[in-house]
């Protein structure tokens, strides 16, 4: 027997395409279950796996419906090599994206951003993050004191959702040694 405690009062997570898949599918009770799992914020724990990442996807989608991906990892310039994110607080994080001519990612978040998705994963362990939000271009004071790069664009990143993924399609990959 399954006990599902609700909240009467608690707003919908997911938006009607998710609600449709999992009617699709047979997992409502299973979705409404994970709602739980479902945070607003950046963890400790959060931050410190997303640190350890060497990557993460991020993806956009078009007002048609196109939907554009990109993998990002850390910039390797002539002044050093820098970090993947920041952390501005537990609902910001901040990255940087290069200025490649007609990116469906920087075009998106310029002006007043766009809704963007990302996924940070660990092969070796198998573990995979998901955050959704808010993609802005930061502002130019965003980290003070920080100075982007020639070629970049300093991004922000507002977290809206945050959770873990299952691990049961993720391959285990091992780093090969050439």
């Amino acid at each position: 027997m399954r006990i599902i405690l609700e909240d009467p009062y608690e707003r919908d997570i997911f938006h009607a395409g998710e609600r449709e898949a999992h009617r699709r599918f047979g997992v409502e009770a299973e979705a409404r279950e994970m709602k739980g799992t479902i945070s607003d914020q950046l963890s400790a724990g959060n931050a410190s796996f997303i640190a350890s990442q060497a990557f993460f996807f991020i993806s956009v989608r078009e007002e048609g419906g196109a939907i554009h991906t990109q993998m990002l990892a850390c910039a390797t310039l002539a002044q050093g090599i820098y970090p993947l994110v920041a952390f501005g607080d537990a609902q910001t994080f901040y990255f940087l994206l290069h200025k490649a001519a007609g990116s469906p990612v920087l075009r998106l978040a310029q002006g007043n951003g766009c809704k963007a998705g990302t996924v940070f994963v660990d092969f070796a362990r198998r573990a995979r993050l998901r955050i959704n939000g808010c993609l802005r271009v930061a502002a130019s004071q965003a980290l003070p004191g920080f100075q982007c790069p020639a070629g970049y664009e300093l991004m922000q990143l507002g977290v809206q959702q945050v959770y873990a993924n299952c691990q049961a399609r993720i391959v285990r990959m091992k780093l090969a040694v050439a």
